[in-house]
């Protein structure tokens, strides 16, 4: 499984209007209602107006294929889309849990998608707004809505056109790209030329990989994002992990770890696990900035360099999808890599889930951090 994160509004967040009459504001939550049917349809004949307000809110769960589905479950038991973050949503917070039987204590919390629902824009651009829920035991609840391709900025307003607008709950699916993974600015990576700043890589020029093969970079990008809450850097401190300085990565970007623990539990000695799972809050540690300038490197194959003195991987393009990357972003790499976003590059190494890296680092000798043992350069 792989973790996978989607952002949502909170149905607070999401103001629903009837277009006639005033614009008066609809009684109900027709967002959690419409778990049983299209509840958006039932104000006919009236159509209605959703503004979208508030800033997103990030949903993280494990999964198998980066498609998010209803009804993840094979009789009683949960197969898939488990939570693996605490969330707070419409002011009830869901913790996550190691229940799978779904009337066993713990119960089982997992994420679906309930329904699809398409809304207009005043130029009649169409949007697909999926319903989300999260499901705890039989205990089902559509916390939000996210959307399925395009998403609106906040404050924008879309519209239900009664006959016009389509609604489905049975077979829909969502697909969910896996985080890009990225560098902070500033982290020195190994060259044949000696370690320089990521920001002075350009595509053409050679990078150290594990096997001691210098290797060209295909393509580099650069993205500006708010670096606070999911996007904060983990920094893991210098000489933690046998890094040469302090090291700053996107959350999910994963490290090369050897261990035998990982080969007793997983079958394999080298396994990839994201930075967020070393985070303890002294020697790795999250970094919240309010700009955050991440790059990101493609090699032909998904490798490892080494950043800082450690290996780490390189851009993973099973994982780039649009939503991911943006537009411009992909706009040139479809230029340099005709049909790019329907390549498929084989990850280098086993990567663990995160429940799967936290048992790995807590089963160590020391239980923390210090107890695996990192690829250096």
């Amino acid at each position: 499984m792989a973790e996978r994160t989607i952002y949502v509004f909170a149905k607070s967040d999401v103001a629903i209007t009837r277009d006639s009459g005033g614009g008066q504001p609809v009684a109900g939550d027709l967002i959690g209602a419409s778990l049983n049917g299209d509840a958006f349809s039932w104000q006919s004949p009236t159509d209605l107006s959703l503004t979208f307000s508030g800033s997103m809110t990030a949903i993280t769960f494990e999964d198998t294929d980066g498609i998010l589905r209803d009804d993840p479950f094979a009789d009683s038991t949960v197969t898939d889309q488990f939570l693996t973050e605490p969330v707070t949503i419409n002011g009830t917070t869901y913790e996550p849990s190691t229940g799978t039987v779904r009337w066993d204590n713990p119960q089982p919390v997992n994420v679906e998608n309930e329904y699809e629902v398409t809304l207009f824009d005043d130029n009649g651009t169409v949007y697909h707004m999926v319903g989300i829920s999260i499901t705890q035991g039989y205990s089902t609840q559509v916390v939000g809505v996210a959307f399925n391709g395009a998403t609106p900025p906040p404050g924008t307003t879309l519209h239900y056109i009664q006959t016009v607008s389509t609604y489905s709950a049975t077979g829909q699916t969502m697909t969910v790209p896996e985080a890009t993974v990225c560098f902070l600015a500033g982290t020195l990576i190994e060259t044949p030329a000696g370690p320089l700043p990521i920001e002075g890589l350009k595509a053409g020029m050679e990078v150290l990989t594990l096997s001691g093969t210098a290797r060209p970079i295909r393509w580099i990008g650069q993205s500006s994002v708010c670096g606070l809450g999911k996007l904060a850097p983990i920094c893991i401190k210098s000489g933690v992990l046998g890094n040469t300085r302090d090291l700053y990565m996107s959350p999910n970007h994963r490290v090369l770890v050897r261990s035998s623990k990982a080969e007793l539990s997983f079958g394999q000695c080298d396994v990839l696990v994201p930075a967020k799972a070393f985070v303890d809050g002294v020697n790795v540690v999250r970094v919240p900035m309010p700009k955050a300038s991440y790059l990101h490197i493609l090699l032909d194959e998904h490798d490892m360099v080494f950043s800082e003195g450690i290996a780490t991987e390189s851009l993973f393009s099973g994982s780039v999808t649009v939503g991911v990357l943006a537009a411009d972003a992909l706009a040139e790499l479809e230029e340099i890599f005709p049909h790019f976003q329907h390549s498929q590059q084989r990850s280098s190494h086993l990567a663990l889930t995160m429940s799967e890296a936290r048992y790995l680092i807590e089963s160590g000798s020391h239980g923390d951090v210090h107890s695996v043992e990192l690829c250096a350069a």
